[in-house]
């Protein structure tokens, strides 16, 4: 797993150019990153779960959710009892 370049593929969304090529072309985008296919799959689904479940780091996730468009009635709901853990 690379827990590392997961949650730095979800950070540089806070840019606004990398927004617009995550949503233009997101495999480009992720192509950038040393990532896992499952990882792959679940930013380019935008799984929140399973980002979770993989590691997300809290924060960097919540900026994930909001820059993509995900309500917060669907994260928490997605998230509901679930507890953080931390990764290292």
């Amino acid at each position: 797993m690379s827990w590392y370049w997961m949650n730095q593929a979800m950070a540089e969304l806070h840019l606004a150019a990398n927004r617009e090529f995550f949503a233009a072309d997101p495999d480009r985008y992720l192509a950038a990153f040393d990532l896992t296919d499952e990882e792959r799959r679940a930013l380019r689904q935008r799984d929140i779960l399973k980002l979770w479940d993989l590691g997300a780091q809290p924060y960097i996730l919540r900026g994930f959710q909001r820059r993509n468009g995900i309500s917060d009635a669907d994260f928490n709901a997605a998230l509901a009892g679930r507890t953080y853990s931390g990764n290292l």
